[in-house]
């Protein structure tokens, strides 16, 4: 007996030892998918059975939205161009890292964009709670509280623990921009609770502000509206137009107010809201030269005022050759002009789920 009870012994170590060896290397395979799911306030355990088991793809997402919470927009922008998964979370992701960085326009057409839906993640009975938990990023970074603070809290309701710091502390961060000091304690005091927020917790509290974190707060203040207007949640062109009309120099806001109306393929749109003199792209000059070839718009003096390039028209002319001769054809445009908007106005199409 004795000697079987030893035999139980070692087969109980030596599973345990490969138990826990198990998990160091998915710990070590799998660092963002971990660090995700602490943000979510679940154990790696109920985090693969919430989002299934890790791979090469999720590693890849749950990556850029965990470093998306913390800001680190050349980071996101570097697992982004590890590899295109055709992915909208993916794509919202790389966009915004794209306009954080001051090149969204420039650099929107060298990825798989989804329409809209790159821009701006749905939020509805159809959507995923990875994508609701997502979507208030844009809106928080572009300056509008009310659509970050909704999909903060409805990212907590819906994650698996119905709680998670990810969530308090946007919910924390858009009160304190906003200046709702007593809204934003209450959130601040549940994460001091935290071991692992405390510091972060503590930092925040108005009286203990760094003169850095000052600026922070006056950097998003100043990208506050002063004015709104009524409005259904999914009407974005209008909440953009509402934080440009508060403040032009809104860049990012700008950007994605052009390139929403372009993914749309509504020049018309565009056109009414592209100023030349605030902002410049060789894709706004595209989409430009679509809309005057169209309207018989051609002259020098619309070229010279939406700053048109040689260059860019020289391949517009190019392009148009092309398709002329293969009677609106896509198989020889494929190749050279694949990321232009010129191709994905004229080719680019909706399926059924768009």
């Amino acid at each position: 007996m004795r000697k079987s009870g030893r035999i139980v012994l070692i087969i109980l170590a030596v599973a345990l030892l490969a138990a826990g060896l198990s998990q160091c290397v998915f710990l070590l395979r799998y660092p963002y998918f971990r660090q995700y799911a602490v943000q979510n306030s679940v154990s790696p355990r109920e985090a693969r059975k919430t989002w299934g088991r890790p791979d090469k793809v999720s590693e890849q997402v749950m990556g850029m939205t965990v470093e998306a919470s913390r800001e680190n927009w050349q980071k996101v922008a570097e697992l982004a161009a590890k590899k295109d998964l055709k992915s909208e979370v993916g794509t919202y992701y790389y966009n915004l890292a794209n306009a954080m960085l001051g090149q969204l326009p420039d650099r929107l057409m060298d990825y798989y964009q989804p329409f809209e839906r790159g821009l701006f993640l749905p939020v509805g009975p159809k959507s995923t709670p990875f994508q609701i938990a997502c979507a208030g990023d844009v809106w928080f970074a572009l300056g509008y509280m009310p659509l970050a603070e909704r999909d903060a809290m409805l990212g907590m309701l819906f994650s698996p623990a119905h709680t998670g710091s990810r969530y308090l502390r946007r919910m924390a961060e858009t009160n304190l921009v906003t200046g709702d000091y007593e809204a934003a304690s209450k959130y601040l005091r549940i994460l001091v609770n935290s071991r692992r927020d405390r510091k972060w917790a503590l930092e925040r509290f108005p009286d203990k502000w760094s003169p850095s974190y000052q600026l922070r707060i006056a950097e998003k203040r100043n990208l506050l509206p002063s004015f709104d207007r009524v409005h259904g949640m999914d009407q974005t062109p209008i909440i953009l137009r509402v934080l440009l009309g508060s403040n032009h120099t809104n860049k990012a806001a700008l950007d994605y107010l052009l390139c929403y109306d372009l993914l749309t393929k509504d020049l018309d749109a565009f056109v009414g809201d592209y100023d030349p003199s605030l902002t410049a792209s060789h894709l706004y000059e595209e989409a430009m030269l679509i809309f005057l070839a169209a309207k018989g718009g051609m002259s020098e003096e619309n070229l010279r005022h939406y700053h048109i390039t040689q260059p860019v028209l020289q391949r517009f002319n190019r392009f148009v050759t092309i398709y002329k001769q293969d009677n609106g054809s896509a198989r020889n445009l494929s190749g050279e002009f694949a990321s232009s908007y010129w191709y994905y106005y004229y080719f680019a199409a909706r399926n059924e789920k768009d």
